[in-house]
């Protein structure tokens, strides 16, 4: 057998209901981390139901930015 290797990817995309501000270029402000929860489990469900579902390990929120 051979081992699964893990692929790391970069998805950015525009938030357009939630308004920047500088708490969320803080990753220990309440803002990022409701943000951050609320990204992660919104995009899990996305990718799971996905066609690389049945190999998708998880993601990870990183930053906010303006744009």
């Amino acid at each position: 057998t051979t081992a699964a290797t893990l692929n790391h990817f970069t998805v950015n995309f525009t938030i357009t209901n939630l308004p920047y501000t500088s708490d969320l270029e803080n990753p220990d402000s309440a803002k990022f981390s409701a943000a951050q929860n609320v990204m992660n489990t919104l995009l899990d469900r996305l990718l799971k139901e996905s066609s690389i579902g049945p190999v998708f390990q998880g993601c990870e929120t990183t930053a906010f930015r303006y744009g």
